[in-house]
């Protein structure tokens, strides 16, 4: 793949993950700098999602720890454990909610 098709599928992956959370989660706020989502909670605690052009995968950071997932024929997953980015966000945010 390309660095602009990469580039492409990326991007749309983050508005497509940055509307998904902002229709789940009503006290979930998200900003977006550059190739930075930011996902923040009422109570002030973070997780990042950010593109990382030359690996060509996006990355996930919360209290979890990081992670990488590649494009696929079933989305963007985690090769370690196979989960999607949105299985993944989904779990941090409830898991940060929960606390």
């Amino acid at each position: 793949m390309t660095e602009t098709e990469f580039l492409e599928e990326a991007e749309a992956e983050m508005n497509r993950l940055q509307d998904h959370i902002e229709s789940k989660y009503e006290d979930v706020d998200c900003t977006r700098s550059g190739n930075v989502l930011t996902i923040e909670l009422e109570d002030g605690a973070q997780a990042v999602v950010n593109i990382q052009t030359p690996m060509q995968e996006i990355w996930f950071a919360s209290h979890l720890g990081g992670m990488h997932f590649r494009e696929t024929n079933k989305g963007w997953i985690n090769p370690r454990d196979g989960r999607t980015l949105e299985e993944t966000v989904e779990g941090a945010i409830d898991a940060l909610m929960s606390r």
